[in-house]
């Protein structure tokens, strides 16, 4: 069985923040207004908390730019932390047709 990584003070603070966000988010809303409000809580969490943001993106195994990067390393670490996320993660995706927070989507 697969121990959990430890996630250090600074980033765990962050990631808490942001799971209270995602948790907040009224996922009854219009699809437009849920899209916002997690890029609000996401854009929050990284600007209030840079140090545990780019820790997070200097660990990141993922290719690509680091924005994308940083969206992965975060969505995996609310996989294993915040319950909220998933359920915000679904809503996302079934008003995406399967793409979460696409750059330019209509």
């Amino acid at each position: 069985m697969a121990q959990p990584r430890t996630v250090p003070g600074a980033e765990r603070v962050m990631l808490d923040e942001l799971c209270g966000c995602m948790g907040a988010v009224d996922l009854a809303g219009p699809n437009t207004a849920v899209e916002a409000r997690v890029r609000t809580c996401l854009e929050g969490a990284v600007l209030r908390h840079p140090a545990a943001a780019r820790a997070l993106l200097e660990r990141s195994t993922v290719e690509g730019r680091a924005g994308y990067r940083l969206g992965q390393a975060l969505g995996d670490a609310l996989d294993r932390s915040c319950e909220a996320f998933g359920a915000v993660r679904e809503s996302l995706r079934r008003a995406r047709g399967g793409d979460l927070l696409k750059k330019g989507g209509t």
